[in-house]
């Protein structure tokens, strides 16, 4: 590895370090039992138990498919509608009361009807999930459609170019905001995800959460949070980031148009 890569690790880490000795710090001086405030190595040790009795695994990769389908399906419904209202003013005047009404109702508000549409298990989480991701994606994408000069596109069709291809260019100019809308989307979906999973489903991290609350298994609480942070950490860093970057880098931030 790098010495650039180490450092750069090294600044991911030096943060939680003080959070650290300030958590291990409190539960030392016992002002809390155990099973409301456990330590650092308490949760290390059910992090490994858990880990190597293979349930953490199974929580984990059920919570992460419905995360993958919930924002697939939500990200993709967001970018499509994104550009057609921000290409098209009858489109957005005829869709903007309705996406400002359901802007306005959180993701896990829609946990009742899911349940009741889908049932408990895997399709009601989507749906909640879905519901929170299309809101960020669809403004991130109006926002970053609304940037593009507009007399880039009037030089584009003057010297020649297809309204398709305008508007494949104004997809390109808007891809750096929608794949921030994304990354918020994400971390919206993976709160849904775990309100979800608490209420309507008998696996993933957050049943897995919610279990070992009633049984004052603090320690397995604080290892699926932890499970939770760090995925959506390694998620951010490894493709999320460096793709937003490579993005911006190939077609940049530019700014309002209509075709």
């Amino acid at each position: 590895m790098r010495a650039s890569a180490w450092q750069e690790a090294a600044w991911k880490i030096i943060p939680f370090l003080p959070i650290l000795a300030l958590w291990q710090g409190v539960a030392s001086l016992g002002l809390y039992p155990r099973y409301l405030l456990p330590d650092p190595l308490g949760v290390l040790w059910a992090f490994i138990e858990h880990g190597q009795s293979g349930a953490l695994w199974v929580h984990m990769r059920e919570s992460l498919v419905r995360l993958l389908l919930g924002v697939l399906i939500g990200g993709s419904t967001g970018i499509v509608l994104g550009v057609a209202m921000g290409i098209s003013r009858p489109v957005a005047r005829f869709f903007t009361p309705i996406i400002t009404l359901g802007q306005a109702i959180p993701g896990l508000a829609w946990i009742p009807l899911a349940i009741l549409w889908f049932g408990l298990g895997t399709g009601a989480i989507v749906f909640i999930i879905f519901a929170s991701v299309l809101f960020p994606v669809l403004f991130n994408t109006i926002s970053g459609i609304q940037t593009v000069p507009q007399v880039l596109l009037n030089a584009a069709l003057t010297l020649g170019a297809t309204r398709l291809q305008v508007i494949r260019e104004v997809v390109l100019g808007a891809l750096p905001s929608v794949i921030m809308g994304l990354r918020i989307g994400i971390g919206y979906g993976w709160r849904a995800l775990v309100g979800g999973e608490m209420i309507a489903a008998a696996s993933g991290l957050g049943f897995l959460i919610f279990n070992a609350r009633q049984f004052l298994e603090s320690e397995v609480v604080v290892v699926g949070m932890l499970t939770i942070g760090v995925s959506f950490l390694i998620l951010d860093s490894v493709l999320l980031r460096p793709f937003e970057q490579k993005t911006i880098e190939r077609w940049g931030v530019v700014g309002s148009k209509t075709v």
